[in-house]
């Protein structure tokens, strides 16, 4: 099971990169063995030291991209559904369009991935202030609560701007985070 959270975790985490710097796209094997090291030497610190030390950049992901997912549900709204991307998407392939069964099941492969660590909070229940069951399930409730929002909200925007997966095999690959943040705020700072 970790080993497959770990491979998941680490291939989105590369993939994401490589929207933001094209580049990499050459040393995807090198980079995601760097990823790799890093996150083994991190995580031999220990549960807390890796707590810690992985917070800063979840805290970040998950505000920001609340944010985006604010701005775009916005500007959909206030465009009577139909927003102006900042930055076109790519085209979809012409063989992405019809819904197959094939479809269907790798989406929902796609979207159960976004669960795997979840039960990371089980597992860390020792670490929890006392009352630990009841600090444990809230914890579970926020962090089911917040991949619900994520997931409701960049479902709703991707279909909203035109977004749709691309292959991450072709040159100029996007991954559809990256896609939809260039069409809601453009690829400046915020990007």
């Amino acid at each position: 099971d970790y080993l497959l959270n770990v491979a998941v975790a680490i291939s989105a985490g590369v993939g994401a990169l490589e929207s933001a710097f094209p580049a990499l796209q050459q040393n995807r094997l090198a980079v995601c063995l760097l990823v790799l090291a890093l996150v083994t030497f991190v995580n031999l610190r220990g549960v807390r030291e890796s707590g810690l030390a992985w917070s800063i950049p979840t805290y970040a992901f998950v505000v920001t991209l609340l944010c985006v997912i604010a701005i775009g549900v916005w500007k959909t709204i206030a465009s009577d559904g139909h927003p102006t991307p900042v930055e076109l998407p790519p085209a979809l392939p012409a063989s992405a369009l019809p819904v197959s069964a094939w479809l269907l099941m790798r989406s929902f492969a796609s979207g159960c991935t976004a669960m795997t660590g979840v039960e990371a909070v089980s597992n860390a229940v020792p670490i929890f202030a006392e009352p630990k069951v009841n600090n444990a399930r809230r914890t579970l409730t926020l962090i089911c609560s917040l991949l619900a929002v994520l997931l409701v909200g960049i479902g709703y925007l991707t279909h909203a701007y035109g977004i749709g997966a691309l292959d991450q095999r072709a040159p100029g690959y996007q991954s559809v985070i990256s896609q939809l943040v260039a069409a809601i705020s453009g690829r400046g700072a915020f990007y």
